[in-house]
């Protein structure tokens, strides 16, 4: 089998399980940065150097929830030591890799969120998984395939309006042999690889939990002006009627559908679940109702076509027994005043 055979081999496999998630959201994007070999080498003397290479790769990532994600990361890089010891000769490998991970990014806490401009937020992640790359060292040493275990990966992403994200991050590939250096050391590291890199992505398709601003990600149900909807998005700070970023990006989409439907009169209807004294939770949710409207209307939606009441936890849509319950009891309710 010759090598653009073996490179089709690994990429087909790992992609086997892509069709699957071909109903969620999803982001492909490139990578662009550069390689370090953290092997059995060591830089001590002269003699010995490991060189940087360029890395060049491609993502394929499918949200299964608004924070998490998996993908899979196909690369290109080259592995290069230099020295003119027996014991540590010179050694040059091309390595042809792909991980598949799993993308750990919070929505919520530990981000930056940007009120204007085309930045929207910027989120830490964290990576961990799994792998193989084919490993070419020019016939000099054994080469073939080797499994990669573990890979992680850590990084800043900054998410914009238009979908378009960008990472900046740090990948470490561990070889379970010594295939690239063959070297055989007792070390951990043994045939490691330190990849920083700058990535680009673009994420579409279908609501599967979401990376971006976007509304039809965060939509429970489609904004209609002909029956009664729920925007899963239209969330607020902790314990106040303060608006999150990602409401006021969902509220948009309202807004501009009242634009186009004039004669429509809403009422804006508040949720809670029943954390909380019983009498607070009507005065909170009367007072998020409120806000929705009054953002409305900032926004060039005419005040007697809204009116708000707040229901407290008296109306709740799921059990308060679980968690997942109590978040959909928390909600805006849009109903169409007929």
């Amino acid at each position: 089998m010759n090598n653009i055979s073996k490179i089709l081999v690994t990429i087909i496999v790992l992609l086997a399980f892509a069709p699957a998630m071909f109903a969620l959201e999803q982001t492909i994007g490139l990578r662009f940065g550069c390689s370090h070999p953290m092997n059995d080498y060591n830089d001590t003397g002269n003699t010995h150097s490991k060189d940087v290479h360029f890395m060049a790769g491609l993502n394929y990532e499918a949200w299964l929830k608004d924070y998490v994600s998996m993908g899979i990361y196909p690369y290109y890089t080259k592995l290069e030591a230099t020295g003119t010891s027996p014991v540590l000769p010179t050694y040059t490998t091309n390595v042809i890799g792909a991980e598949i991970q799993a993308r750990f990014r919070p929505t919520n806490f530990l981000v930056v969120l940007f009120d204007e401009g085309a930045l929207y937020r910027i989120a830490p992640y964290a990576q961990i998984g799994v792998g193989a790359a084919y490993v070419d060292n020019n016939g000099l040493m054994d080469g073939g395939f080797a499994f990669l275990a573990p890979t992680a990966g850590l990084g800043l992403s900054f998410q914009t309006r238009w979908n378009l994200d960008f990472d900046l991050g740090v990948q470490l590939d561990h070889a379970v042999n010594d295939k690239i250096d063959n070297l055989v050391e007792d070390d951990f590291l043994q045939d490691a690889h330190f990849m920083p890199y700058l990535g680009i992505g673009y994420t579409f398709g279908k609501k599967g939990g979401g990376s971006s601003a976007i509304v039809s990600r965060l939509l429970r149900n489609v904004v209609s002006m002909e029956q009664d909807f729920v925007l899963d998005g239209v969330q607020f700070e902790f314990d106040s009627a303060k608006l999150t970023n990602d409401a006021k990006v969902v509220l948009q989409e309202v807004i501009d559908a009242m634009k186009k439907n004039p004669s429509v009169l809403l009422e804006i209807h508040g949720h809670t679940d029943n954390s909380g004294e019983a009498d607070y939770n009507i005065t909170l949710s009367q007072e998020r109702a409120t806000a929705v409207k009054d953002y409305m209307v900032q926004n060039g939606v005419s005040a007697t076509r809204l009116t708000t009441k707040g229901f407290g936890e008296n109306k709740p849509m799921a059990s308060n027994e679980t968690a997942e319950g109590r978040a959909l009891n928390r909600r805006i309710e849009f109903v169409i005043v007929k």
